[in-house]
């Protein structure tokens, strides 16, 4: 099968360069321009493809490092040394502890 398909190609690839050496001066120049674009034009959607499945692999790895690092901010605020007890509040991602609430020293 893979045999016949790979002589189909070729025969294929001959006969289009066989037909491009017959073509007058002029229509060579306008088929290789031709090819060129579409050539220009597949690359850039290839290259479009690729960024923006890459933009999109890093998003959601990005998120998730995020997430990681949240996690571990609100396990170890929770983990006192001095006790286990948790003495503050979360706001959002922020954690405040309740030391932070006591009057400020007059200096």
């Amino acid at each position: 099968m893979s045999q016949s398909l790979f002589a189909a190609t070729g025969l294929a690839v001959c006969i289009a360069l066989a037909v491009h050496m017959v073509l007058p001066y002029r229509a060579r120049i306008r088929v290789d321009a031709w090819v060129s674009g579409l050539r220009a034009m597949v690359s850039g959607l290839l290259t479009r493809f690729t960024r923006w499945r890459n933009q999109r692999r890093n998003s959601r790895t990005a998120a998730q490092e995020a997430e990681r690092a949240i996690r571990r901010a609100r396990e170890s605020a929770l983990h006192d040394v001095r006790d286990s007890r948790v003495d503050g509040a979360w706001s959002g991602n922020v954690y405040r502890p309740k030391s932070f609430e006591k009057p400020r020293k007059p200096h």
